[in-house]
């Protein structure tokens, strides 16, 4: 494929890496000469200085041999105009903006397919918000993300030091939960060590765990990790910009919690607005760094403080405080990739990094033909993700355990006609079956070659 990326800052970079090493052919578009020295250093990718809605400029690029242009440009206008050129003048197949602005979204359905030649709309605020609301769906969950029309749930969760799981190894997991099955699908030890697990791995308290296992047994799972099932009603919005308001928003068709919501904003203006705006919800003016501020919010109560100003090191301060202070869980919203290792070895339970979560949806769309359900963690190392086997696909009769790669990919779940098999090791893949895999992602194009169906002339 080849594809022009405009801007290189967090998530066009992490976009181009992606697709850099997957063997594709980019070009990449930023007005900052001393950015696109740093990317051209450490990327197999094209830089081009310029503006990235500059006919010639595009043009340089490789537009009019490009099969996707994804604007990601600090620029929501640039994004729109970029991609209207692309389909106008060059008729590029796949068009990709980044839109930010809240007014966008809020003023009528202006990006329903056909009215803008925008095929996919990324928004890390969006992105951010939906984290969230999948977070607070099942408690002490870091993320959660429903696969095969929700047969299977794939949870985030970092684990407790009373888990019953700890020091536990793996292949003995199923005698301790004999009415429930899990697949534990990958392990983040700290701030560097990676682990697609085997049976003869342990878990260990503190490690951020990835589990797989029946939507149905969801509870059951968490117990194993040392979380009680109980749902969170109080939580605490540290920063009441559009990615609070998303998230109030989105939040707020969580039916069946019962919340209670408190927003501390430090600019009055924007406090006096959202007091104005949100009937429901309790607006707290002052400082999130000052202890009598969080104390007037009660964060000490609340079982979830987000903390999602612009600000990483506010953002990241605040949790601490908060944890001290006696909060149950802590988020921190990261805008800088400086900063993602930190939280984690500082206690703080949940990162909601919107760089990853928008870079998941973008590569979700590109590769299509079947894929549903990425999830891209650990800094962009790992993938998850769901595929539907095609008819006369050349894995059609190949054994589960054939398409294990040791420490670098694997089957997670099975799922055929209704029934799931989690970590299935002897079935034989048939067309039609859905497939929950793990990969690091310099695997991914192997394994979706893997399961593309055969030409014509060998079916």
């Amino acid at each position: 494929m080849r594809a022009v990326v405009l801007g290189a800052g967090r998530i066009g970079f992490g976009v181009a890496k992606e697709l850099s090493l997957n063997a594709n052919d980019v070009s990449v578009v930023d007005f900052s000469a001393e950015v696109l020295k740093v990317v051209s250093e450490r990327l197999d990718v094209k830089p081009i200085c310029g503006h990235a809605a500059d006919i010639e400029i595009l043009k340089e690029a490789g537009i009019e041999e490009a099969d996707a242009v994804i604007a990601v440009t600090p620029s929501d206008e640039v994004n729109i105009t970029a991609c209207q050129i692309a389909d106008f003048m060059f008729a590029v197949e796949t068009r990709i903006a980044r839109v930010s602005k809240r007014s966008y979204f809020m003023n009528g359905e202006i990006f329903v397919r056909g009215r803008l030649p925008i095929d996919v709309v990324v928004s890390p605020e969006v992105e951010v918000s939906e984290l969230v609301r999948r977070s607070i769906s099942i408690p002490g969950a870091t993320d959660v993300i429903n696969c095969m029309g929700d047969l299977i749930k794939v949870i985030g969760v970092v684990c407790q030091k009373v888990a019953p799981i700890v020091d536990m190894t793996l292949k003995y997991l199923s005698t301790m939960a004999k009415d429930l099955e899990i697949a534990v699908i990958c392990i983040r030890r700290g701030q560097d060590k990676l682990i697609l697990p085997t049976e003869d791995d342990i878990i260990i308290a503190g490690d951020e765990v990835y589990i797989a296992c029946r939507s149905s047994e969801s509870v059951g799972a968490m117990k194993l990790f040392g979380y009680d099932g109980e749902w969170t009603s109080r939580i605490v919005m540290i920063g009441g910009g559009d990615m609070c308001s998303g998230i109030i928003d989105t939040i707020s068709r969580q039916t069946e919690l019962d919340l209670i919501i408190k927003i501390i904003e430090q600019d009055i203006r924007q406090a006096e607005f959202l007091s104005e705006k949100l009937n429901d919800v309790e607006i707290i003016h002052g400082d999130p760094l000052k202890a009598e501020v969080l104390e007037a919010a009660k964060v000490g109560e609340a079982e979830l403080v987000i903390s999602m100003t612009d600000d990483d090191k506010t953002n990241v301060l605040s949790c601490l405080l908060s944890k001290k202070m006696g909060t149950t869980r802590v988020s921190a919203v990261l805008n800088e990739s400086s900063y993602a290792d930190l939280p984690h070895a500082l206690g703080i339970n949940t990162i909601l990094d919107s760089r990853l979560a928008t870079i998941s949806k973008i590569l979700q769309y590109l590769r299509k033909g079947g894929i549903e359900n990425v999830i891209e963690f650990v800094d962009g190392e790992v993938e998850v993700f769901v595929i539907e086997v095609p008819p006369n696909s050349y894995t059609i009769g190949s054994l589960t355990r054939d398409i294990v790669v040791k420490n670098e990919a694997h089957i997670a779940a099975l799922a055929r006609s209704g029934d799931v098999t989690l970590l299935p090791k002897n079935l034989l893949i048939e067309p039609g079956d859905k497939i929950l895999v793990v990969a690091k992602s310099h695997c991914i194009d192997k394994l979706l070659k893997m399961f593309q169906a055969k030409p014509t002339y060998l079916s």
